[in-house]
């Protein structure tokens, strides 16, 4: 079984978000990223994008 579920991963994201998670998982596999760095990198990343919209987009910053 693999390790990397994209699919729980970006569970509950936006096509956007998943859709940014999913090519940046592409290109880590290019650079030929082992599969558990590839899943910290994700892991962590993952629930941070709707965060990061929002604390973007309170008003007066």
């Amino acid at each position: 079984m693999p390790l990397l579920d994209l699919d729980k991963i970006t569970l509950g994201l936006s096509k956007t978000w998943s859709g940014f998670l999913r090519d940046w998982d592409r290109s880590l596999r290019a650079g030929n990223y082992p599969e558990t760095t590839r899943y910290n990198y994700l892991l962590a990343r993952g629930p941070t994008g709707p965060l990061s919209r929002r604390v973007l987009t309170r008003p007066g910053r």
